[in-house]
């Protein structure tokens, strides 16, 4: 986990300066960027395990050998909704 210096250094100082600009939308959609950006760069490993696991699980479930299933309500005769 990163740790945050409570004091601003003199870049972070120059960006709030011309953040305070900005209108709100414009700070928000620039905080919602930086928030992003952040995020992105921490890979969520659960994530990354349901990607792996849903490409084998659509890799399984579709086969020409189950086919027949897809069009399960006509092979059971249940009428559609």
């Amino acid at each position: 986990m990163t740790t945050l210096n409570a004091l601003p250094t003199p870049q972070m100082a120059e960006v709030l300066t011309i953040a305070s600009r900005l209108t709100s939308n414009e700070r928000l959609l620039i905080a919602r960027m930086l928030l992003d950006s952040v995020l992105a760069k921490e890979p969520n490993e659960d994530t990354e395990w349901q990607q792996l696991s849903l490409h084998s699980f659509e890799e399984a479930w579709n086969n020409d050998e189950d086919a027949i299933y897809d069009d399960w309500r006509n092979l059971y005769g249940i009428p559609a909704r």
